[in-house]
C-alpha cells in the first residue's frame, strides 16, 4: 500500500490533502525531499520539515526521521542539508543534486506500504524529472501510483494535467491513476465536461472535486502560504525579513483577540500592540535587512517578543567562528541585550520544556546559537541549560511555540493579547480533523483507498 500525491503546479493544495488521507487511511507521511524553512524536532533529537511533522501529528502518528529524510533549507551561503534528521553541511545546489544517486538508496527503503507521499513541486519538470527524489523516481523505480492534484483555483488545472501525462515517460505515465479537482468555485456540474474529457484522453480517474473553503486551512507550509490573519481589536506585527523561519507557530493567534499581520515596512509596526521578531535561518542577513529598512527605531518604541534568530539579533554581539550562520565570523547584534551568542558545529534540536519568569513553557529547539550571559540574566530553566531575556516591554527566548503555553500567553497578557489556544499538539489535531472530516464527504475516498492498497512499493 503506497500512493503519491503530486501536481503539475507548487502550492497546489497537496499538503493539506496528505494530512487529511494520512488520517483517513490510516497511513504515514512520506515526502523524501522538501525545501523549507519551518521545521520541528523528532523526540530523537532529529529535525524534518514541520509540515511532515504535522501531519503525524494530525494522525496521532509520532514524528520521525523517516518522515521527511531530505530537509533542504535555503540561505545566503547555500543550502543545508538535513539528512535522516541530521545536518551534513551547506552545500551549493549543484553540488548537492550531484549526490541524488547516492541519496536514492536510502530513499527507496524508507517508502513503506502505509506511506501517503507527497510530492514537491511539479511532477513533469523536463529539467528535474531524474532528480526527483519526492515523486518521479519513487513511481519509476518502485512502481507506485501517482494521484494528481489540480488546483483549478489558478486557472489552467486541465491543460497542465494534460500537458504533464505527455511529457512524462511511458515509464510513469502509467502510475498517473487518478486526479483530484482542488479549491472549486460553483457548481460541480460545470466542470463535469472537462474531467470527462482528461478521463478519456489519459484514462485518470477522477477520484474527487473540493469545493473552495476559507475555513480549509492548514498551517503555513512555507513563505509562499503566510497570510495575514485574525480581525481582533489588537495588532501584531510579525517583522517578515528574509530567510524568516518557523512563523507556523504565530498561528497560536487565530485564537485570540488579536489581527496578525506579517510586516515589512517600519510604519506598518508603528502602532503594534506586539512586534514579533522570529525565527530566522540567516540571522546576519536577515539583521542587516532589519536594520537597513529601518525597523530599529520601532523595536525601542513598541514591546517586543522575539524568538530563536530574532532574539540572536538583539544581542550584544554574534560570533561565527566556522562560518556555519552568516559570511561574517563576527558581527554586531542590536544590543538590546548584553549577551554574547557564539555559533557552535553541534545544532541543538530538541522538544522542550522549562519554568521562568513567565510560568510554565513547552516548545521545541532548533539552533545553533549558544547564549554568554554578560549583565543581562536568563529568565527561564530548560533544564539542562538556562534562556531568554527581559528589558523594559522586551522579551527573548529560544524557544519556538511558546505562544501556546502558559510562558508565552502571560507575556501577552501585559499587552492585553488574550490568547485561546491549546498546546500545538492539540491544535493540530484539531485542525487535521476538521480538514479530514469536511474532505471525507468530497473525495472518492473508495477509489483513492484502492489505488493506495494496489500501491505496493516494487523492491529490487
Amino acid at each position: 500500500m503506497a500512493v503519491i500525491l503530486a501536481s503539475t503546479m507548487s502550492d497546489s493544495g497537496k499538503s493539506m490533502i496528505s494530512a487529511a488521507l494520512v488520517k483517513l487511511l490510516g497511513g504515514t507521511p512520506f515526502k523524501a525531499q522538501n525545501m523549507s524553512l519551518n521545521s520541528y524536532p523528532t523526540a530523537d533529537g532529529g529535525e524534518i520539515a514541520f509540515i511532515q511533522a504535522y501531519q503525524a501529528i494530525g494522525a496521532d502518528v509520532e514524528p520521525s526521521r523517516s518522515h521527511n529524510p531530505v530537509l533542504l533549507k535555503p540561505s545566503p551561503l547555500g543550502v543545508e542539508v538535513v539528512l535522516m534528521g541530521e545536518s551534513v553541511g551547506v552545500f551549493r545546489p549543484s553540488a548537492y543534486y550531484d549526490t541524488v544517486s547516492r541519496v536514492w538508496p536510502k530513499i527507496a527503503e524508507l517508502v513503506r506500504e502505509t506511506s501517503v507521499i507527497e510530492g514537491a513541486g511539479s511532477v513533469a519538470e523536463p529539467n528535474f524529472m531524474e532528480r526527483d527524489l519526492s515523486a518521479f523516481l519513487i513511481a519509476r523505480e518502485l512502481k507506485v501510483p501517482i494521484v494528481l492534484v489540480l488546483d483549478v483555483d489558478r486557472g489552467g488545472a486541465f491543460a497542465s494535467a494534460f500537458g504533464a501525462y505527455n511529457m512524462l515517460p511511458s515509464s510513469v505515465r502509467g502510475s498517473l491513476k487518478g486526479f483530484i479537482i482542488n479549491k472549486f468555485r460553483g457548481d460541480p456540474a460545470l466542470i463535469e465536461p472537462a474531467i470527462k474529457w482528461l478521463e478519456e484522453r489519459t484514462g485518470m480517474k477522477h477520484m474527487g472535486t473540493i469545493q473552495f473553503s476559507h475555513s480549509l486551512q492548514i498551517m503555513p507550509e512555507d513563505s509562499m502560504n503566510v497570510n495575514d490573519f485574525g480581525d481582533g481589536e489588537l495588532t501584531v506585527a510579525v517583522v517578515a525579513y528574509p530567510y524568516m523561519s518557523n512563523f507556523n507557530e504565530f498561528q497560536a493567534l487565530a485564537s485570540s483577540n488579536v489581527s496578525v499581520r506579517f510586516v515589512r515596512r517600519p510604519k506598518e509596526a508603528l502602532k503594534a500592540d506586539l512586534v514579533i521578531l522570529p525565527g530566522s535561518k540567516s540571522v546576519f542577513a536577515s539583521l542587516k535587512w532589519l536594520i537597513d529598512a529601518g525597523f530599529v527605531d520601532v523595536l525601542k518604541r513598541r514591546p517586543v517578543y522575539a524568538i530563536c534568530g530574532g532574539f540572536q539579533m538583539l544581542a550584544r554581539r554574534l560570533v561565527d567562528p566556522f562560518g556555519l550562520e552568516s559570511p561574517a565570523n563576527e558581527f554586531q547584534g542590536l544590543g538590546f541585550f548584553d549577551i554574547e551568542v557564539r555559533y557552535d558545529k553541534t545544532k541543538r534540536v530538541r522538544l522542550t520544556r522549562g519554568d521562568g519568569y513567565f510560568g510554565r513553557l513547552e516548545g521545541y529547539e532548533i539552533r545553533r546559537g549558544r547564549l554568554i550571559y554578560g549583565r543581562s540574566s536568563p529568565i527561564i530553566n530548560l533544564g539542562d541549560v538556562e534562556d531568554g531575556a527581559l528589558q523594559d516591554q522586551v522579551v527573548g527566548l529560544s524557544v519556538h511555540g511558546s505562544l501556546y503555553s502558559e510562558f508565552g500567553k502571560n507575556f501577552a497578557s501585559l499587552f492585553g493579547i488574550k490568547v485561546d489556544s491549546s498546546s500545538l499538539i492539540e491544535e493540530v489535531r484539531k485542525q487535521v480533523e476538521s480538514v479530514s472530516s469536511a474532505l471525507r464527504s468530497q473525495l472518492d475516498l473508495d477509489a483513492i483507498r484502492s489505488t493506495w492498497e494496489q500501491g505496493n512499493p516494487a523492491r529490487a
